[in-house]
């Protein structure tokens, strides 16, 4: 007998908030594909705030849905939980110096939506309510293989094969990979078909993720097992070398190495280059309008004109660069905001590493990841949108609220 809709949904919702925000990122891309690229015919390079608004439509159900239990949210205080509250003021300092420029309202809330449900999943995963539901990374590994493997699919009927979201499934793959035991052996040929297919497509990120993963079960293989690690070294040499080999000249994966190998940052044109555009073109904006801009920012909703490579663009929000879109809102003040935010990733990803557990590891992979991209795609952090600060505490520490 098969569930009406309405006990599936509310099961749904019983589920771990880190389990219904990992499976809302992965249906945001995989919708995005299937109507903007596949039915309407659209770019994909041009699909980012579809992607975003997709998946802050699914939190403002979920906030609905789940409007009982936030009348009732115990938190436990914590370093992330205090992290949360830091993230709540710098929100203010945005909206605030953004309302004194005159910045645009949809603006303003554009900027303000990312940092507010970071807050608020963050201090939503701290509470009892949450901490009792146990998060079955099985599930979430095998429905990221599935949707991801639809999405390469709709996507290479539309022109382009992609993962989707890279920051979010890579470590989740390689934590599935590593973890689970016994693994499910019928999805690997999902997963070395996602590889396979999407191998002439790999942004920088993702390789330097990979490098980092790799080298660190290599090294920690050395202490338990030297002669098993050398072996993994040699094996990971080959496939390295076999890749490369492989990999199609004039591909988008052999044009960023390459790309890496004659990279000059003093060009402003090409990929790396028009993120070297955005900050300068930010420090002019914030020059142009006063010293106290320079340590205040433009604030939310702050845009500036850019010239990138083949176009010149107007009142454009982005910076690649974290440090560029945190000087372009908060000025030299965002510098300072930058560091506890990456500060905050590290912790997260050490205490988390730490648990010794499924989650820990994957979300460990998660901080390794956001941290990559804070040097590469800022708003890649922000669409994770609290996930990789999950804080496991000790079940003998949890009080098991009903509510």
């Amino acid at each position: 007998m098969f569930s009406s809709p309405s006990i599936i949904l509310k099961n749904f919702f019983e589920k771990n908030l880190f389990e219904r925000l990992v499976i809302y990122i992965i249906l945001s891309y995989l919708i995005t594909v299937i109507i903007f690229q596949f039915l309407l015919g659209q770019g994909s390079y041009d699909q980012s705030q579809n992607k975003q608004w997709i998946f802050y439509g699914f939190l403002a159900l979920d906030y609905v849905a789940s409007f009982r239990k936030l009348l009732n949210l115990r938190i436990t205080i914590n370093p992330l939980s205090v992290f949360a509250l830091f993230l709540l003021i710098i929100m203010l300092h945005g909206i605030f110096v953004g309302l004194l420029n005159a910045n645009a309202p949809f603006v303003i809330v554009n900027d303000t939506i990312p940092i507010l449900m970071i807050a608020l999943n963050i201090l939503r995963m701290q509470s009892a309510t949450e901490m009792v539901k146990p998060i079955d990374f099985r599930f979430l590994f095998i429905f990221a293989i599935i949707s991801v493997s639809l999405t390469c699919i709709f996507g290479a009927l539309s022109g382009r094969i992609f993962v989707g979201n890279p920051s979010l499934f890579y470590p989740l793959l390689a934590a599935g990979l590593v973890i689970i035991r016994p693994f499910p052996m019928w999805t690997l040929p999902f997963a070395l078909g996602i590889m396979l297919f999407t191998a002439d497509d790999i942004n920088r990120t993702s390789m330097m993720f990979f490098a980092i993963i790799l080298m660190g079960y290599v090294g920690i293989n050395a202490v338990r097992n030297p002669a098993h690690s050398i072996i993994l070294a040699l094996g990971a040499i080959a496939v390295l070398c076999t890749a490369w080999a492989l990999i199609p000249e004039g591909s988008q994966t052999y044009n960023r190495i390459v790309g890496l190998a004659n990279m000059d940052l003093s060009k402003r044109t090409g990929s790396i280059g028009e993120r070297q555009a955005e900050r300068d073109a930010i420090n002019l904006k914030l020059e142009k309008m006063g010293p106290h801009a320079q340590w205040t920012g433009g604030g939310f909703g702050a845009l500036y004109n850019v010239q990138f490579t083949h176009k010149y663009v107007t009142d454009y929000g982005h910076a690649h660069y974290a440090w560029a879109w945190f000087n372009l809102r908060f000025g030299k003040m965002g510098y300072f905001y930058m560091m506890i935010f990456v500060a905050a990733i590290l912790y997260s990803g050490f205490h988390n590493f730490r648990q010794y557990n499924q989650i820990g590891f994957f979300v460990a992979c998660m901080c390794i990841s956001a941290v990559l991209y804070v040097f590469t795609h800022v708003n890649s952090i922000w669409l994770l949108s609290g996930l990789h600060f999950l804080y496991q505490l000790p079940k003998d520490k949890i009080q098991d609220k009903k509510i």
